[in-house]
């Protein structure tokens, strides 16, 4: 059975230490489980060691610092864990010229932000699966809390989701965004 909610919360690279921004999201967060008491969710966290990669990561510090804090996620899943997912996502794109732009931008250069964050909101919301995420986690609706820096990227991750058979899931997707620091 479907969560009500999805929430996505205290993102960080693993080439940052835990600041400004997560404590910004656990703030959000908190004040939102204040007014919606009662709702199913689930806790999820998205650690990116695919743009900025950094192998000295310290996972259990992160996961005790949420836990202090009162949120423990249902799951962690590191950026790179969705290269799979994504190529997937890549193969139900109906636009064929954002298709090409995307595949050769992978070619070139990475995968870009938006293919993961697309490929991210559709595994939790159910319409793509994949054996990294527990389909007990799948949430009727997304609520994503981010950095304001984040937009650009996730106005992108909406395009290509729009260019999916699964085009109407935007509409269950609201992102909270928050001024912090700017990503490095």
């Amino acid at each position: 059975m479907k969560k009500e909610l999805s929430i996505e919360y205290a993102h960080i690279y693993t080439s940052n230490h835990i600041g400004e921004e997560q404590k910004l999201s656990l703030k959000i967060l908190k004040d939102f489980f204040e007014e919606h008491k009662g709702k199913s969710t689930s806790l999820v966290v998205m650690v990116d060691d695919y743009s900025f990669p950094d192998s000295s990561f310290d996972y259990g510090a992160f996961v005790q610092w949420l836990r202090g804090h009162g949120f423990q996620p249902d799951v962690i899943i590191r950026e790179s864990q969705l290269i799979p997912a994504c190529d997937e996502v890549l193969k139900l794109i109906t636009g064929e010229k954002l298709k090409a732009q995307i595949i050769d931008y992978t070619k070139t250069k990475k995968y870009p932000c938006s293919l993961f964050v697309a490929t991210w909101y559709l595994l939790r919301l159910g319409y793509i699966v994949d054996p990294i995420f527990n389909p007990e986690l799948v949430g009727e609706r997304l609520l994503n809390i981010l950095p304001t820096s984040f937009a650009p990227f996730e106005k992108k991750a909406f395009e290509i989701i729009k260019n999916t058979q699964y085009g109407e899931a935007i509409e269950r997707v609201e992102n909270k965004y928050f001024e912090g620091r700017l990503v490095a």
